[in-house]
């Protein structure tokens, strides 16, 4: 379908992820809807200038009137265009004539999801055949203006985590490996056993890992080392732990930067939940030792 013209009964909707571009980003598992109902904003008596067709709000009965395209964290942007159908084949029409609808997307609530709002208007073209009134073409526009296939373009949002590690104090060792923990917890929109890709960074190097959706990811930093998650979702929960926290005479402290917000204390291994602004956690070992004196 390029012209928005379908020659026969079933009007193709074409869903696609405008910013799905990246493999490594997991895709949610979601499902768009769309809804088709009658244009009842058309006027009594009004007709189609070229073809003298009286112009009709559509009629249902016989209609499908909910589709659904589904997505899953398999999908990657090779799959990210995705058709259903609405089926006019079967509607009762009660005369010749062009019969208006109005397809929309529901716009709904899964965090991160940006919801395509364009109205598209359907205009099914219906003919006598030999068992009754037929649809013999259907033509969709944007607000009866030019015509053209629909689309909904939808798009959703990545974040970040970094996790950073200091010292401090008069005998905080900076060459120490201290252990951390991190868990992503599964939900409805990510599933248990996805992975996430994870950078690892010191001064000298850097390694790249994965984290695995519902198992705790295990791994050590020193002074000034940090770990990254740049493509992690919208919508996951997960838990920083320093396992090896307030031993060996270290106190440990954490914060939490929040997308341009100053920082704030944040509890380790305590739920947060993202969104669009991006986590920064810094764990503070600090030792601070007494010199004993003569």
């Amino acid at each position: 379908v390029k012209s928005g013209v379908i020659d026969g009964a079933k009007l193709e909707i074409h869903k696609t992820i405008k910013n799905y571009d990246d493999d490594k980003v997991l895709m949610p598992n979601v499902i768009f809807k769309f809804n088709i109902k009658p244009d009842d904003s058309v006027v009594a008596g009004k007709k189609e200038e070229k073809s003298g067709l009286d112009i009709k709000p559509g009629i249902v009965d016989g209609l499908e009137t909910s589709k659904e395209v589904s997505y899953t964290n398999s999908d990657k942007p090779n799959s990210k265009d995705k058709y259903t159908y609405f089926d006019f084949s079967q509607v009762k029409f009660t005369n010749v004539g062009i019969y208006r609808y109005i397809v929309e997307e529901v716009q709904d609530t899964v965090s991160g999801i940006h919801y395509d709002s364009q109205k598209w208007y359907i205009d099914v073209y219906v003919v006598e055949g030999d068992n009754g009134f037929v649809p013999k073409y259907i033509v969709s526009s944007k607000a009866l203006e030019t015509k053209e296939p629909v689309l909904f373009s939808n798009s959703f949002d990545t974040t970040s985590l970094v996790v950073k590690k200091e010292v401090t104090g008069n005998t905080g060792d900076k060459t120490k490996n201290f252990k951390f923990q991190l868990l992503l917890k599964e939900n409805a929109y990510f599933s248990a056993g996805q992975k996430v890709s994870v950078t690892i960074t010191s001064e000298k190097a850097s390694e790249v890992t994965t984290a695995t959706i519902g198992q705790p990811l295990i791994f050590e930093l020193k002074h000034n080392e940090q770990l990254k998650l740049d493509k992690l979702p919208v919508g996951i929960t997960y838990q920083i732990d320093e396992t090896s926290k307030n031993s060996d005479s270290y106190t440990t402290t954490a914060t939490i930067q929040e997308g341009e917000q100053s920082q704030n204390s944040y509890v380790l291994n305590s739920d947060k939940e993202t969104d669009k602004s991006p986590d920064i956690i810094t764990v503070t070992n600090k030792r601070d030792t007494q010199v004993p004196t003569g």
